[in-house]
């Protein structure tokens, strides 16, 4: 909570200083055609952040850290903490572009390719979180055009997994799941007079 503090607190104050990477940027870009684009929508500017911030994270487990933090997204999510949402989304997918050696250079020529993508062409993989995050680190891209393609249906398949649904949310958030069921009782009292 701190941290998103701190980051929201020096987003806002040196807003013309920051400058998004590549990789932000590719991030963005995917999340713009996954369900969870317009409950993200609003916090594209925490997920750059923390998309370029985590690009000087040093990871000594990328299968355990990119899960930890899809779970803690998830969890996120599922409880209407968007904004926590959004900074651990963004942290998961540059994580996934590092573990198959990313750079700012690679990031300009496979954002060129993802700009030209048909995106109707992309598959949504039916596997679990955790074969998906195995198969992207196993995967060997024939090429760069590969690697984007890839790269772009695991990452949707795994957006496609998130607490999406106002309804699921509102359920698993606290006030608003009590404001529910005392409107629902309330409807329910009113009627039988």
């Amino acid at each position: 909570m701190r941290l998103l503090l701190i980051l929201l607190i020096i987003s806002c104050i040196i807003p013309s200083q920051f400058t998004p990477s590549y990789a932000s940027e590719i991030v963005m870009l995917v999340i713009k055609h996954s369900k969870v684009y317009d409950i993200l929508a609003p916090y594209e500017r925490i997920i750059k952040l923390s998309c370029t911030q985590a690009l000087k994270l040093e990871v000594v487990d990328y299968h355990e850290t990119i899960l930890k933090y899809y779970k803690l997204a998830y969890d996120k999510m599922l409880h209407n903490k968007l904004e926590e949402s959004a900074h651990y989304i963004g942290i998961m997918l540059v994580l996934m572009l590092k573990a198959k050696g990313y750079n700012e250079e690679l990031g300009l020529k496979l954002l060129s390719i993802l700009e030209q993508l048909d995106w109707s062409s992309v598959e949504i993989y039916d596997k679990s979180v955790e074969e998906l995050i195995g198969y992207w680190l196993s995967y060997k891209p024939k090429s760069l055009e590969d690697f984007a393609y890839i790269f772009t249906c695991i990452t949707l398949s795994l957006l496609e997994q998130l607490p999406s649904n106002s309804f699921i949310r509102m359920l698993h958030t606290l006030m608003l799941r009590e404001l529910c069921m005392i409107s629902l009782i309330m409807i329910v009292i009113t009627s039988t007079y």
